[in-house]
């Protein structure tokens, strides 16, 4: 490479831009700044440039070129070297990872072009740029970007923070990841940035899975042949420790896969021990449930490792597997009665306040009479601690199906109380006015007020859906759509129900009930014609006479 130190003054017409410039992002602001100091100073730091068949190529200082077009300047002060294209693109990437307002994504483009040359990796970049390997390895993630997200970084709408984050993560979960980048509450009239700190606590929640928690082997192929072992797999933190420098302990990042070994695994279990309860720690609804499984209220965890040849604590301990919930997969030791007087203490502290009754301990002089009477004693004591506990027996299941019948009366008196709710906000919707006066404008304001901004809409849009499982719309997207679809008549009932869909339920005694004051708003009970009486006659205060015919007819008899 020739390199003239001096430097020359170059016609601009004959200076171009370089392709391979990973900088391409400019600030109009500065450049207009940087153009005014130029007319007023001059260009103090020449550029570098290259000869070229179109004239010369810039090496170093496109920002001062572009800011000197702008100052209409004739000529600019360069520095001439000769160089290859592998070394124009290495002092390119050099002299723009100096700067700091290159972009990340620039940086990356730049850093892979480089690596696809001969003889360059990441050591080599290492070496060239002064940068850390980890610091690389985050910019060239920054390469596997869907283009939505790569779009929104480079236009700035997204930090390197966030980007970073998705990145790393394989391709199929990052528009999740994106869209959870992003709030938008009731008062926005736009969707808001969260910090990056969110967004890297949803993924450690919900796409991140620590290896040393898996239930199963991970060096095993046989459970997903198609994956193979987690050790060799590359879809986890741990097979680039310097992209994952943060990430604690080795975590999957293919839930799927995870959760497909999981499935495998537990499987294998019952097959192989058909003895094991199978348990679940999370509620969901019971046609989702794992057939015979336990649910969190009929079993009791016991802290004691699963060991199916010690010496059970009680007769209902029993080894189980978790086959839905949290640590699904892995085994535990359960009990299965939930009155267990062992593992119960309300059940275990009633028992020893009942225990039964001990026969007293012979004399050391005790005669056949004597022994007879405390053996009648005992047996008399007995008889009366068993009949007591018949009695209480009685007492306990008489008390219990009190409770059941009340909890069940209950139950029925709350689900005709929601059926009535529901039929209540039938009636508002369909008598809806086609335009609200000022007391149901009033009134609708106050429910506006009362909306959850974070689950009003899911409701809404199930009842909008159907019976359509299938649907690919947002939330959003479904209740858009059903308001692009509503006459304009039909406009305030729609409006109602995104109000009071929040409010079907029964509410707690100390809540204000709103649909029922809704109902006296917009629905208010019409008043009952009256029945039309005959006027009573005054009473007279004189006899009526009696009729004469009644007489005559006394005579003719």
């Amino acid at each position: 490479m020739q390199d003239s130190s001096a430097f020359q003054y170059i016609a601009i017409d004959q200076i171009h831009e370089s392709t391979t410039n990973p900088r391409q992002t400019f600030e109009q602001s500065k450049l207009e700044e940087l153009a005014e100091s130029i007319r007023q100073h001059g260009l103090i730091q020449p550029i570098t440039i290259r000869p070229n068949a179109s004239g010369f190529e810039i090496v170093a200082g496109a920002r001062r070129f572009r800011a000197a077009q702008l100052a209409e300047v004739f000529s600019l002060p360069a520095r001439i070297v000769d160089l290859d294209d592998a070394a124009a693109m290495e002092w390119q990437l050099v002299e723009n990872s100096q700067r700091v307002d290159v972009h990340p994504y620039e940086e990356a483009q730049g850093f892979q072009r480089l690596l696809d040359l001969p003889g360059y990796d990441v050591a080599a970049l290492v070496a060239k740029s002064g940068k850390s390997a980890s610091h690389i390895y985050a910019r060239l993630s920054l390469l596997q970007l869907i283009p939505d997200v790569a779009q929104a970084f480079v236009e700035e709408r997204i930090t390197a923070s966030h980007a970073n984050l998705i990145a790393r993560l394989p391709q199929e979960h990052q528009a999740e990841a994106f869209e959870n980048c992003w709030r938008k509450d009731w008062q926005d009239k736009e969707a808001h940035l969260l910090p990056a700190k969110h967004l890297s606590a949803w993924i450690q929640a919900n796409l991140y899975l620590n290896l040393a928690e898996a239930p199963f082997d991970r060096e095993d192929t046989t459970l997903k042949p198609e994956a193979g072992a987690c050790i060799t797999c590359p879809r986890r933190s741990g097979y680039n420790t310097s992209l994952f420098a943060d990430v604690q302990g080795d975590q999957c990042l293919d839930a799927p896969c995870f959760q497909a070994k999981v499935a495998a695994h537990i499987d294998r279990e019952i097959a192989a021990r058909p003895e094991l309860v199978t348990i679940e720690t999370a509620w969901r609804a019971p046609k989702e449930q794992h057939p015979g499984a336990l649910q969190k209220h009929q079993y009791r965890e016991l802290d004691i490792p699963d060991n199916p040849d010690a010496e059970p604590p009680c007769p209902h301990t029993k080894s189980a597997l978790i086959v839905f919930g949290k640590h699904a997969g892995h085994t535990l030791t359960v009990c299965v009665d939930p009155d267990c007087p062992v593992h119960n203490p309300r059940e275990a502290a009633r028992v020893a306040a009942d225990l039964a009754p001990v026969m007293a301990p012979a004399a050391e002089e005790e005669t056949e009479e004597e022994a007879a009477q405390r053996q009648a004693e005992h047996e008399q004591r007995m008889a009366e601690y068993n009949a007591e506990q018949e009695r209480k027996e009685e007492e306990r299941k008489a008390e219990f199906e009190r409770q059941q019948k009340e909890y069940e009366a209950e139950q029925a008196r709350r689900e005709k109380q929601r059926k009535a709710r529901l039929a209540t906000f039938d009636r508002i919707l369909d008598q809806a006015p086609a335009m609200f006066t000022a007391a149901q404008l009033h009134f609708f304001l106050r429910l506006v007020v009362y909306i959850d901004p974070y689950s009003f809409l899911e409701e809404v849009a199930s009842h909008f859906a159907a019976d359509d499982e299938n649907h690919e719309q947002t939330e959003h997207e479904i209740v858009l759509s059903a308001l692009e679809a509503t006459t304009d008549e039909k406009l305030t009932s729609f409006a109602l129900r995104l109000a009071l869909t929040d409010h079907l339920g029964i509410p707690r005694d100390t809540d204000p009930d709103l649909l029922t004051e809704a109902e006296a708003v917009f629905v208010p009970p019409q008043a009952k014609p009256k029945k039309a009486t005959k006027a009573k006659a005054a009473p007279s205060l004189v006899k009526p006479a009696e009729k004469k015919t009644t007489a005559k007819k006394q005579k003719a008899a």
